[in-house]
């Protein structure tokens, strides 16, 4: 398994490259409350004011989400922020972090899964928005699979509550760890 350094880079790096990509809406002749389509979720301002602006993030069908999030957040040059979301996805990638060898073992799962939780915050890491997200998946026969989100893909939809935040709360690389932690 490789170092956590490398699973950090590793995880940018597919994130800058997957799913940035943004295809045209199916014309339907009605109006769509959420303003933007394709592999980036729709969305709508549901709440703002007070240096704070709540989305509702909707998924569609084969969306990446961690992809998603991260050009969301570009797209909208976001700072910082806390999430919540449910909905379903038909694989995913997620991670335990092992506090002796100091890497994230993964737990892959290849099966339709319940997202029966989803939470998370984002910060700034290196000035760029990093998103640090934990998930539970509920499984046919009611058991879970729970860690921290690497990637996974939408299916049906996934619908998340994103509230950013006007002051930005950086990362920094905890030496003991060798985590980016937030750092207030």
């Amino acid at each position: 398994m490789p170092s956590l350094e490398h699973c950090a880079l590793t995880r940018r790096s597919f994130l800058v490259t997957a799913g940035l990509g943004v295809t045209a809406a199916a014309a339907s002749g009605a109006v769509d409350p959420f303003p933007q389509a394709g592999s980036v979720p729709r969305y709508k301002v549901i709440q703002k004011g007070a240096g704070q602006k709540t989305y509702l993030l909707v998924f569609d069908k084969g969306a990446e989400v961690m992809a998603g999030l991260l050009q969301f957040a570009r797209e909208h040059r976001l700072i910082g922020g806390a999430l919540t979301g449910i909905g379903a996805v038909s694989d995913a990638g997620l991670a335990f972090f092992d506090r002796k060898k100091k890497e994230y073992l993964p737990i892959p799962l290849a099966q339709q899964a319940e997202v029966l939780a989803l939470t998370g915050n984002l910060a700034l890491r290196d000035k760029e928005p990093f998103f640090h997200v934990h998930t539970v998946l509920g499984l046919p026969d009611g058991s879970t699979r729970g860690g921290h989100l690497v990637h996974a893909h939408v299916w049906p939809t996934l619908e998340v509550v994103l509230t950013t935040w006007s002051m930005s709360v950086p990362r920094k690389l905890d030496r003991e760890t060798g985590l980016p932690l937030l750092a207030p």
